[in-house]
């Protein structure tokens, strides 16, 4: 029985004894019926407490056929291996990452209302409330900026960038792209590289995704594609014509982490204690191998074990 159904039952179960007209309750039973229902308004607000599990981390977001609070987590849409969108469902290291942590703050699967988001919008939508947490971002080094709050880094990833396979002869690294032109995507260009790729004698063009480079690349409209290795390394292992490559070239190396809204220690602590034991359990490392095996590529989890 719940305890709304237990109240109104004990409420039903006490009637009125005066023999007024209107209501027939006497005033001692009427005042018993206020204490009651200030009792009940009580119960109720310690409920609604109990089932708002990010009530200090902003408003969640409305979905429809969601039911009850929800977590509203902000990640790409387009990154084979990393985080990828595929007829409503969406699979990669980043999602698992994303599910684990909600899992420990408190929340199923099927509470999380999954919003896409990338480098580039980043602090628009957290600023805003609009979500809760955007996983799979370019962790700042310093931990933290003045409008976002980082999660320690889950993996270092290394800048590279993905070729034809039919170019791999004439392309071994960055020093032989130029007069070439690299596709970057807007929001993942780590600092420095824009720069080493122009030293080289390269030009850029950016795309608002990778799938668009890719295109980009196949088309022959660029001729690399310069980009995170998880991502690049799996829009290789996704690639089942084995046209592309990833070059092994890396130009530097970034963190992953996850943004949190500006302030919320707490919830950082939360999400840093969730990725820590994610790697204790296993778990990471059973992700990167079901989504991102690839020969002769290796993820490493930029945490390490504790006992």
């Amino acid at each position: 029985m719940s305890i709304l159904h237990a109240l109104h039952t004990k409420s039903a179960a006490q009637p009125g004894k005066g023999t007024g007209k209107g209501t027939g309750m006497s005033a001692d039973a009427g005042r018993g019926a206020k204490r009651l229902r200030t009792r009940i308004a009580a119960t109720l607000a310690l409920v609604l407490a109990a089932v708002s599990p990010l009530a200090g981390c902003g408003e969640s977001v409305s979905v429809s056929n969601v039911a009850g609070p929800t977590i509203t987590i902000g990640i790409a849409y387009d990154r084979p291996g990393v985080a990828m969108e595929l007829s409503g469902d969406l699979t990669g290291l980043d999602v698992d990452v994303a599910e684990y942590v909600a899992n420990r703050l408190g929340y199923a699967v099927n509470q999380i209302s999954w919003r896409e988001a990338s480098n580039a919008d980043r602090d628009d939508l957290l600023s805003k409330g609009d979500v809760n947490m955007i996983v799979g971002v370019h962790a700042d080094l310093d931990g933290t900026t003045d409008d976002i709050e980082f999660s320690q880094p889950y993996v270092n990833a290394a800048q590279d960038l993905l070729i034809r396979t039919s170019d791999a002869d004439a392309i071994s690294g960055i020093q032989d792209l130029k007069g070439k032109t690299v596709c970057t995507v807007d929001g993942y260009v780590a600092p420095g590289v824009a720069s080493t790729i122009a030293k080289a004698g390269a030009t850029t063009i950016t795309t608002s995704s990778y799938s668009k480079c890719v295109t980009a690349l196949l088309s022959g409209t660029s001729d690399a594609v310069e980009g995170d290795y998880l991502v690049l390394a799996g829009i290789e292992k996704n690639n089942g014509s084995g046209v592309v490559r990833l070059l092994g070239s890396p130009l530097t190396t970034v963190g992953y982490g996850i943004a949190l809204p500006a302030g919320d220690s707490k919830l950082r602590d939360n999400v840093d204690d969730a990725l820590q034991r994610m790697v204790n359990d296993g778990s990471w490392n059973s992700s990167v191998q079901s989504h991102l095996s690839v020969d002769g590529f290796t993820v490493n989890s930029a945490i390490g074990k504790t006992a």
